[in-house]
């Protein structure tokens, strides 16, 4: 499942990518340092961490301990988690950043638990500063996470799966790896009809995207299956200062599960979950409604200022592109369970 990717000339060169997966830092006080390309030491080979081996627990960031409780499975792709100046790839031993990977697995992915088997490999991400490289040294870089999110997913296709149904979730950086993935080999694989939905949050699957591999089909509606949901949330006019808000971005609205460019009312959002740093979180029903407009999910906040982080312009919500619709998420993530289950009875 996956192979390698040979061309990389998709990479899109956008001048304002270097602030891109910041919103590690709205989930994880572990990483505070902003990585700098010039203070970084020079990358060589000798200097790559070793590769993850997913025969291996190490290789995983989680794993379910029974793989056999839920008759779905669920793989998270964590977003970017290496900011500081340390190392330009990810050591997936290093004890600091597997904390913060693992912090989006009790927060953000925390909206599938309970619904099914969750597995999370380990890749080597690239650190955010590398996106200000020139892009044959950058694409260098990236296809080391790209060509280890492919090998994790092979394997668990191979030795994991069992022909359980699953879903794709990921965000920022992950969803970047994971669209980059899809665009070269979705329809190729054998596994399609497998697919529940996949969740592509915090990137943007483009037209372009859609007319380089027509085998992927975007989510029109709440119980449709085999389907790709993506968006970015930013406030009314916010879009274009958004780093991850591409030309041609196509969104499908939370709220909805369409993609009508209709106000969704904020009675339409069933809760807002914000966490906190000791573990403990909120779920404010009503916060927020959305409506898909220039390639964003435009979005209008019972109280913004909660919304505004460092590192992105005000009114750029990447960091809460789940929080901000955690419980229909979660809802949705089971109707579309119940139909593909449905379906194959």
């Amino acid at each position: 499942m996956f192979p390698g990717s040979a061309d990389r000339s998709r990479f899109r060169t956008l001048s304002r990518l270097a602030a891109l997966l910041w919103a590690g830092l709205l989930l994880s006080s572990v990483v505070s340092v902003q990585a700098d390309e010039t203070k970084l030491p020079p990358f060589s080979k000798a200097s790559v961490p070793p590769a993850p081996d997913y025969e291996s627990a190490a290789g995983w960031l989680d794993r379910p301990e029974d793989p056999d409780r839920f008759g779905v499975d669920i793989i998270w792709i964590y977003p970017t988690v290496l900011f500081d100046n340390s190392a330009w790839l990810m050591d997936i031993t290093r004890k600091d950043l597997v904390a913060a990977a693992a912090e989006t697995v009790t927060t953000e992915a925390r909206i599938f638990s309970g619904q099914a088997n969750l597995y999370a490999p380990f890749y080597r991400q690239m650190n955010l500063a590398g996106f200000n490289l020139p892009e044959k040294e950058r694409d260098a870089l990236v296809a080391y996470g790209e060509n280890d999110v492919s090998r994790a997913l092979r394997y668990y296709m191979q030795h994991h799966n069992k022909g359980r149904p699953f879903i794709l979730a990921a965000h920022s950086q992950g969803s970047y790896v994971l669209t980059q993935l899809l665009v070269d080999h979705w329809g190729k694989l054998g596994i399609e009809d497998q697919l529940i939905a996949g969740y592509v949050v915090g990137w943007s699957i483009t037209e372009e995207d859609l007319r380089d591999n027509p085998a992927i089909e975007i989510c029109e509606e709440a119980h449709q299956t085999g389907c790709f949901i993506s968006y970015n949330s930013v406030a009314p006019g916010k879009q274009k200062d958004s780093p991850v808000i591409l030309p041609g971005a196509i969104v499908v609205n939370p709220l909805t599960w369409t993609r009508e460019d209709t106000l969704a009312s904020a009675e339409l959002n069933r809760g807002s979950t914000f966490f906190n740093q000791d573990d403990t979180y909120q779920t404010y029903p009503g916060f927020a409604s959305a409506q898909i407009a220039d390639g964003g999910l435009a979005v209008v906040a019972k109280d913004p200022k909660r919304l505004d982080v460092p590192f992105f312009p005000s009114g750029v919500y990447h960091g809460y592109d789940y929080p901000l619709f955690f419980e229909n998420i979660m809802t949705n993530a089971a109707q579309r369970i119940q139909a593909y289950l449905a379906k194959k009875k």
